[in-house]
């Protein structure tokens, strides 16, 4: 294959993933509008509408130009016990890996996300909650969980631009515990090579997500304070990149 088809192929798969993206946020925006704005914020047309965007990260994660998608569930965990679900950070796709799992997920996200001129509406009308003031969000995401709906935190914080584990912030850990929540941790791997973090195209690849095994709230007691949990959960990931790395 040539340098200049390579480019080319590459173009002509990056702006197919643009206008799909571009198209779904004014696809959302616009069911987020007459389902809830004009038909009311009932908790149905709240969960009617995060089942929409199920569908739709699940169609996109299963079709981006030029890779493969592998999703992994051994225990068959199902998601109807809310959680606390953490997650490796590696790429501004990791969200439809994420979304595809369940439609009670709330997202939190940093501030800029939720203003975002393009997709701010989606994330608005799908109650993904800005960390920001702490207190606010604990109550509005305490409110979430009693109907049933997990939270997703990316402990990291950031995309990591080499796709290692960087440090966990104590944020995801200090929410479990207050609230009493089991952990359920997902590992992505691939997705920072489809699109790295600095990246101006796609590049073809594998992805993969694993669900790995929930753990409950009487074994994160019994491993310690939040601070101690979140060094294990670190070492964890830690040790599941290069088990990851050996394997290719």
């Amino acid at each position: 294959m040539t340098r200049a088809f390579y480019i080319f192929r590459q173009t002509v798969y990056s702006i197919m993933g643009l206008c799909y993206f571009l198209w779904l946020a004014l696809d959302m925006t616009v069911r987020g509008f007459v389902l809830i704005t004009l038909g009311g914020a009932t908790n149905a047309h709240k969960l009617r509408y995060h089942r929409i965007l199920q569908r739709k990260a699940r169609f996109a994660i299963n079709h981006v130009p030029g890779t493969t998608f592998k999703y992994m569930n051994p225990t068959n965990e199902t998601f109807e016990r809310p959680a606390v679900i953490i997650c490796n950070h590696q790429s501004h796709i990791d969200l439809m890996g994420i979304m595809m799992l369940t439609p009670k997920l709330i997202i939190l996200t940093k501030e800029w996300v939720w203003k975002n001129p393009f997709y701010g509406l989606v994330i608005r009308y799908a109650d993904y909650f800005p960390i920001s003031d702490t207190k606010q969000m604990t109550d509005k995401i305490e409110r979430m969980v009693e109907k049933g709906y997990s939270v997703v935190i990316f402990p990291e914080g950031t995309r990591s631009e080499d796709c290692r584990i960087h440090r966990f912030h104590r944020g995801a850990f200090y929410m479990a515990e207050q609230l009493q929540m089991d952990i359920i941790p997902v590992f992505i791997d691939g997705f920072g090579k489809v699109l790295p973090k600095k990246a101006k195209h796609l590049i073809p690849g594998d992805m993969s997500l694993e669900v790995m095994p929930r753990i409950k709230r009487s074994d994160l007691t019994a491993a310690g304070d939040y601070r101690a949990v979140t060094k294990s959960m670190h070492d964890r990931y830690v040790r599941k990149h290069e088990e990851m790395c050996d394997n290719r």
